[in-house]
């Protein structure tokens, strides 16, 4: 692998970590919004969780 892909790489990776970190912070806003607006609980949210979670193994 050459100089410039190595460096490419590293940027690609760099960018989806930031696409990821702003994915769970948009998550996390809209999750507050339901709760607060009472539309789902934290427990039904953390039964979902573990629900996909248990799929996924």
């Amino acid at each position: 692998m050459s100089a410039r892909e190595t460096i490419n790489l590293y940027a690609t990776l760099g960018d989806m970590k930031d696409v990821a970190c702003k994915n769970a912070l948009a998550i996390a806003a809209l999750t507050e919004l339901l709760i607060a607006k009472g539309l789902i609980t934290r427990d039904e949210i953390t039964a979902a969780l573990r629900r996909l979670d248990a799929a996924g193994q």
